[in-house]
């Protein structure tokens, strides 16, 4: 009979639940767009100008790149998938009523 490895690469962390749950969504710009809701395209695109702007002075991609791929995307995932917002919740109503046990939860 195996055990479970305990080792960090075995646990799950929180872009593991993520992009379980990103369901094929690119991390194109459009992609990323057309996932949000209309109150959170306006900002994206917004955002996502502004940075293309700098990155046109500084020749300099990488925070157009990490503008979409990280913070961006992560939210388009949340937009298809509301109820990870409720675990979410969850998780911090339970840190605030000094339940520290949710720190400790793996594999949810």
């Amino acid at each position: 009979m195996s055990t479970p490895d305990p080792s960090p690469s075995a646990s799950v962390g929180v872009s593991d639940v993520v992009a379980a749950c990103a369901g094929g969504l690119e991390k194109t710009p459009a992609a990323i767009r057309d996932a949000l809701d209309s109150a959170q395209r306006e900002r994206f695109e917004s955002e996502y100008r502004a940075a293309l702007a700098r990155a046109a002075d500084t020749l300099d991609l990488e925070p157009v790149l990490t503008l979409a791929q990280r913070t961006w995307w992560v939210r388009a995932v949340m937009c298809l998938n509301p109820e990870l917002l409720d675990g979410v919740a969850s998780d911090v109503n339970r840190l605030a009523a000094g339940d520290e046990s949710v720190l400790a939860d793996e594999g949810r």
